[in-house]
């Protein structure tokens, strides 16, 4: 099992898969602030909208 999240920002094709739910959190966050200039969300909010997807 892996978890991912994929940026809702129109236009945007950033999708991040990791085995660990803090490396996705801290990817979208670096995500946020470096490709759209925004603070970071929290990690809590980031956690909502993390999804689970089978690997093989």
């Amino acid at each position: 099992m892996a978890y991912q999240f994929e940026c809702a920002a129109p236009e945007c094709v950033f999708l991040i898969r990791a085995a660990d739910q803090d490396e996705v959190v801290s990817q979208v966050q670096r995500h946020s602030r470096e490709q759209h200039d925004k603070s970071p969300p929290p990690a809590e909010v980031v956690r909502e909208r993390i999804e689970t997807v089978e690997v093989e």
